[in-house]
């Protein structure tokens, strides 16, 4: 590679993936860019060339189910699930007669303006991170400049998600109408903290009676069985409502099933919406409180022991965060302590300060 002068103007020349290349810069023969040719003929050859270079382009569908399935090593089978699932009814319907490079910020826009009609702004946030991530493996693999998508604002998330843990007298009332089946599932819930997929993915041998404890290692859903949701296994405190509800349970039938929570063939519940429409919902209907998601137990725990003093990192693990902070997102109002003396152990551990100062 190197640099010719032709005519006062600067060229440079040399070969490229087996072809050779003599192209004009578009400057001007001067001393100082000679000087900077000099240094530099190589790096403005490749640009040059690239720029000649007809860009790779595809249809915007065939690329989005690659980059998708082509990802499906590092994430679980039922993220990879939803993934296909947003693609396919919120996003290709839009831009499936698309090249890649062809979709600019202002499709962006009025297809992010079209699915605001249709749902809440984080599920439309979750949908656009998606497809962010595709075009952002476009423009790595270099079929496309830039992403569009960060070109244009995400949707603000106008809807606060309340949280509205039931209180002690409503568990009473539900656990006291509930049938057996629906009893010991509501105490673990209510008690542990557990999420819906967990629950119905408990085995008999998670469980250790001995030492009072629960090995949470995996999640049902969609009929598929991962790992829990942060993909790694936690061993959380089975507390005493919990363990007497399962010792129970584990005399009548623990010998005859593998899984805890089954229908009445012995089979564990595809998802837990089966649960909701079979149990918790008519239990709620009976006992006259106003329908909350079933994920509300888990809330509830999580509020039950903060208010009532438990420790946060305690309460953090049980529900397996990753980190104590993500806990104090949802749950920061249910730790003050209004009234609280601080400090108090500093009353009888020093002399009256206002003495020592009259002395």
């Amino acid at each position: 590679m190197g640099y010719k002068i032709r005519g006062n103007k600067l060229y440079v020349s040399g070969t490229v993936d087996g072809k050779f290349y003599r192209l004009a810069t578009g400057k001007e023969a001067t001393a100082l860019n000679i000087k900077w040719i000099k240094k530099n003929h190589r790096d403005v050859l490749l640009k040059l060339v690239n720029k000649e270079k007809p860009k790779r382009s595809q249809m915007f569908s065939e690329y989005a189910i690659q980059s998708i399935e082509s990802n499906a090593y590092s994430v679980k089978e039922s993220t990879q699930y939803g993934y296909k699932t947003m693609l396919n009814r919120n996003i290709l319907p839009y831009f499936k007669h698309y090249r890649i490079d062809e979709i600019m910020p202002s499709d962006i826009r009025a297809w992010q303006t079209k699915l605001l009609q249709t749902m809440n702004p984080m599920s439309a946030k979750n949908i656009r991170i998606l497809l962010g991530k595709i075009l952002d493996e476009a423009r790595m693999d270099r079929i496309i400049d830039s992403n569009p998508v960060s070109l244009v604002k995400s949707p603000r998330n106008t809807i606060v998600t309340e949280i509205t843990p039931f209180t002690m007298d409503e568990i009473n009332i539900l656990l006291k109408n509930a049938d057996k089946w629906m009893q010991t599932f509501l105490t673990v819930a209510f008690f542990t903290g557990m999420r819906s997929g967990e629950l119905i993915g408990l085995k008999w041998e998670d469980l250790d009676f001995n030492s009072n404890k629960i090995h949470v290692s995996r999640s049902i859903s969609q009929g598929r069985e991962s790992s829990t949701k942060t993909g790694k296994m936690r061993i959380i405190d089975m507390l005493a409502p919990v363990k007497d509800v399962l010792q129970r349970k584990y005399r009548e039938n623990g010998l005859k099933y593998e899984y805890i929570f089954t229908s009445r063939k012995g089979k564990p519940y595809r998802q837990h919406s089966a649960v909701v429409s079979k149990y918790w919902k008519p239990l709620l209907k009976r006992c006259t409180i106003a329908y909350r998601v079933l994920y509300n137990t888990r809330h509830t725990f999580a509020t039950l022991m903060l208010t009532n003093g438990e420790d946060i990192l305690w309460v953090s693990q049980m529900l397996g965060h990753s980190n104590v902070s993500t806990t104090m997102k949802y749950y920061i109002k249910y730790i003050e302590e209004k009234g609280k003396k601080r400090a108090a152990f500093l009353d009888d551990k020093i002399e009256n300060i206002a003495q020592l100062l009259h002395s």
